[in-house]
């Protein structure tokens, strides 16, 4: 089960986005949330999310620059990003950092579930690299 992390500064949105999707199903769990960009850092150290959705406009640290510190130090982790705005620059600046989606508020729940899926799978095939056996080509021989 991949574990997912919320993060936006409005609590009825986290709830929203928590209460819409059906996690489960595509055997995710929301194991934490966070208000502002700061809070979120300091849960990736507990809860070890493999996906974050963040709201890109927060106060204390944004969304961009927890980005950025996650690119840094926890690039396995898969960033989408939830945003009310449409400006080009901080969708150029998400790309540059390595994000996988950039959508808009309100959620589109089809659209986010098809993000998920995407990011489930490259997931999958990620862990399964790193868990096939490695064939002993000397012992072949």
């Amino acid at each position: 089960m991949y574990r997912v992390m919320i993060v936006d500064d409005e609590k009825y949105i986290r709830r929203s986005i928590i209460n819409r999707v059906e996690w489960g199903k595509y055997g995710l769990e929301v194991v934490g949330e966070a208000a502002d960009g700061e809070e979120a850092y300091a849960g990736v150290q507990l809860y070890q999310p493999d996906i974050i959705l963040v709201d890109i406009r927060m106060p204390v640290l944004d969304g961009l620059g927890l980005i950025k510190l996650l690119a840094e130090e926890h690039s396995q982790i898969r960033v989408i990003i939830l945003s009310a705005y449409q400006d080009f620059s901080y969708a150029k600046k998400a790309i540059q950092l390595g994000v996988e989606d950039y959508l808009l508020k309100p959620i589109d729940e089809l659209e986010l579930e098809q993000v998920l899926l995407k990011i489930i799978k490259e997931l999958d095939s990620e862990e399964k690299q790193i868990t096939a056996p490695v064939l002993d080509l000397a012992h072949w021989n």
